[in-house]
């Protein structure tokens, strides 16, 4: 458990009186209060787990965070942050970052600054094709690119027929380069933006869903062990880190629950397909190809209309949330 003493040791800090008020410096960066985000969010606080577990919860959210770890539960669902929660003062702190780009947008939309998002046309970007196959299911004759595009012109017709306007980066079997595919995003402005991607793995029994959303700027990718310059750049689609946020917890959310798949959490990468769109965006891993008993369940129709319906439904979810936070 990282303790007082060793918030000292590297220049911790706390500023004011009020619990509300309470910084912290860690690790470079800013930490505030878990009691001060939950008392502004109107959450009750009670430790799982004294020291260790923190809850936060009201009638309708359960967030769950753990001391040392990037990794919290919000409603169940797993969500990776930037910074670990740490342990100071008797009680928990977490980065200001994931505060402000993470945990307070998805908890409450409506307090996301800035103009709210547009709603009309969304970009679907079928991952790979053409010389670039992406993963592959050799014993299954599976293709990533293959089964990106099928969920794609699967998804494409449940948001027609839901009054978007869709755009798809490509609709056969076509090498479009990645810089491209954000060009094309902005090209049709774009209102949101959806990477669709199956994952692979050395280790065969690995499987589930995962989903990525831009890193926020100052903040180390998930897959990051330590920070590196160029996580102090500031990315064009950081301008929409709290919208990110919310689409991706909810297209998360519903794809985990239909698909009842292994979670493998909602976390940040800045791909180049999410750095330069100007939209609220993510990158989907629908599953993984080299699982051969999920590769199974892909290579069906019924399946990958599953994916695609899971998809349109956490759409749905995200268009309450900009909704709900014009009133």
């Amino acid at each position: 458990m990282v303790g007082c003493a060793l918030l000292s040791l590297l220049g911790c800090a706390a500023f004011a009186a009020r619990p509300e008020r309470e910084v912290a410096r860690l690790y470079e960066s800013e930490y505030v209060s878990a009691a001060a985000f939950a008392s502004k969010a109107g959450l009750s606080r009670v430790w799982l787990e004294p020291g260790k577990k923190l809850l936060l919860s009201n009638k309708t959210l359960r967030l769950e965070l753990e001391v040392d770890s990037r990794d919290c539960l919000i409603n169940g669902r797993r969500v990776f942050l930037g910074e670990p929660a740490v342990a100071y003062r008797k009680t928990l702190y977490i980065s200001r970052v994931d505060r402000d780009r993470l945990l307070s947008p998805i908890v409450e939309p409506r307090q996301i600054p800035g103009p709210l998002p547009g709603l009309r046309t969304i970009v679907i970007d079928p991952g790979h094709g053409g010389r670039d196959d992406g993963t592959v299911n050799p014993r299954l004759k599976l293709s990533e690119k293959a089964m990106a595009l099928d969920v794609a012109l699967r998804l494409e017709k449940l948001l027609k027929a839901a009054g978007y306007r869709v755009a798809l980066t490509r609709r056969n079997d076509t090498f479009i380069p990645l810089p491209l595919r954000a060009v094309f995003a902005k090209h049709e402005k774009a209102d949101v933006f959806i990477s669709l991607h199956f994952n692979a793995i050395d280790k065969r029994s690995v499987s589930g869903n995962e989903t990525f959303i831009l890193t926020p700027q100052n903040q180390r990718s998930t897959e990051a062990d330590r920070r590196k310059p160029d996580d102090a750049f500031r990315q064009t689609g950081n301008a929409v880190d709290g919208w990110n946020a919310v689409l991706g917890f909810r297209i998360h959310s519903e794809l985990l629950g239909s698909l009842q798949s292994f979670d493998r959490g909602l976390k940040h990468a800045r791909f180049a397909v999410l750095r330069d769109i100007d939209c609220p965006g993510l990158l989907v891993e629908c599953g993984y190809l080299s699982n051969d008993a999920e590769a199974q369940k892909i290579a069906t129709p019924e399946w990958r209309q599953k994916i695609a319906t899971a998809i349109a439904d956490g759409l749905a979810g995200y268009r309450e949330a900009v909704v709900a936070a014009k009133r």
